[in-house]
């Protein structure tokens, strides 16, 4: 070989050696930053999504970075994160920006899509092809976030650009993004739940205590009213009786005509004093109630009531005492405010019934009515609902100007 053709050939395999150091130079960094671009998405998913989230910033915010972290990672068209709730899709987040929208998914569907692996638009277009809409000549990745088995959403990568080599690419990253997304996201929803369930117990404890403090202000008050009717009644009844006796004492010797009148008034003065302990002892429990059921004492409630009523028993047999008693004086304040309030001309019928282990009981009249908006409830209405309340059971109240009212309860007897 000549000098010249040495030379020659030493400067092709000087070029062709520096070609392929730059190749692989080049090769080699673009593949770094492939990998860093990766990491990083991952990075965001692991630490600073969940960190933000515990600090409190909105779910919805870290769900709009995340998709912006995914968009530039690998350089997409779109990305996008739906969550599931209940028997729906929601697009939750999306860059570039989209209207929020909603895809229908049975329960069939979810369990598919919580099971499969990272898919692509074939896979969607069988199992969601709501999906697909808009996107004619896009490569989809959709990357299902799951945790124990249930579907809580999609991520789903577009890009137009470069389709071939976005699987390999996203893949990864996507199915280990979804899972840290999954955990964090299921989080978020047990900590509502638990919040919703905290604010419940809050509620409830507060009413329980307004309604425990109104039960003893009404026991005392009730108290206070036996008190008053024993002293103005039954006990004037037996003073006089007691001073008619000695007067009979004295008198039946040298008067025995005006000893006679008195016995025949101190007759009079003990049955008096005999019905005003009955109809004191029936205001605080009636006996009727007691040996017969509900059926009988409210039949007796209908007949001493302001205004005609009638009673309609269906099927109900006896039951424990509190139950019998929180029903029985529930329909008796609905008589009695139907027989001050229903107006003129009205009537009330009672009805009363079992459930599927349910007591049910309605006080309706067709009187004048009122507007019932729910609020501002009366004395009377209260303390039926205390009442009720205190055995488990509620009460609804239904009302219009013009078409009277009904008062429906309901008592588990399971409880």
């Amino acid at each position: 070989m000549n000098p010249t053709a040495a030379i020659l050939a030493g400067l092709v395999a000087l070029i062709l050696l520096a070609f392929v150091t730059i190749y692989g130079l080049v090769s080699s960094s673009s593949s770094r930053r492939r990998q860093g671009a990766s990491l990083s998405a991952i990075d965001f998913a692991r630490g600073s999504f969940a960190s933000q989230l515990s600090h409190g910033v909105p779910m919805n915010e870290l769900l709009l970075q995340l998709v912006e972290a995914l968009r530039d990672t690998f350089k997409l068209d779109a990305a996008e994160l739906w969550l599931c709730t209940d028997d729906r899709l929601s697009l939750e987040a999306s860059e570039p920006r989209a209207e929020r929208t909603t895809i229908a998914i049975t329960p069939a569907e979810q369990s598919i899509a919580a099971n499969a692996r990272v898919s692509s638009e074939a896979w969607a277009k069988v199992w969601l092809p709501e999906l697909l809409p808009g996107r004619p000549n896009s490569t989809l990745r959709t990357a299902p976030i799951t945790h124990g088995g249930q579907l809580l959403g999609l991520i789903v990568a577009e890009r137009a650009r470069r389709p071939g080599s976005l699987a390999s690419e996203a893949d990864v990253t996507l199915e280990e993004v979804a899972r840290e997304v999954g955990v964090a996201v299921n989080k978020a929803r047990l900590d509502a739940a638990l919040q919703q369930s905290l604010d419940q117990l809050r509620r409830q404890a507060t009413e329980l205590q307004a309604s425990r403090g109104r039960l003893v202000a009404a026991a005392d008050e009730e108290r206070r009213r036996i008190e008053r009717n024993l002293h103005d009644g039954a006990q004037q009844y037996l003073v006089a009786m007691a001073i008619k006796a000695r007067l009979i004492e004295q008198l039946s010797n040298r008067d025995p005509e005006r000893a006679r009148q008195l016995l025949h008034q101190l007759q009079l003065d003990a049955t008096a004093a005999l019905d005003e302990l009955r109809a004191l002892a029936h205001g605080i429990y009636p006996p009727l109630l007691s040996s017969s059921g509900l059926a009988e004492a409210l039949s007796a409630a209908c007949r001493r009531a302001a205004l005609p009523a009638s009673v309609d028993v269906i099927g109900v047999g006896r039951h424990p005492a509190e139950i019998e008693s929180a029903v029985y004086f529930c329909c008796l304040e609905a008589l009695q405010n139907a027989g001050k309030y229903a107006g003129a001309g009205a009537s009330a019928h009672i009805r009363l019934w079992e459930d599927s282990r349910v007591l049910r009981f309605e006080v309706a009249d067709d009187g004048s009515g009122f507007e019932s908006n729910g609020q501002n409830a009366g004395a009377g209405l209260t303390n039926m609902r205390d009442r009720l309340g205190a055995v488990g059971g509620s009460i609804t109240v239904e009302s219009a100007p013009g078409r009277g009212t009904k008062l429906s309860g309901t008592l588990p007897l399971g409880a």
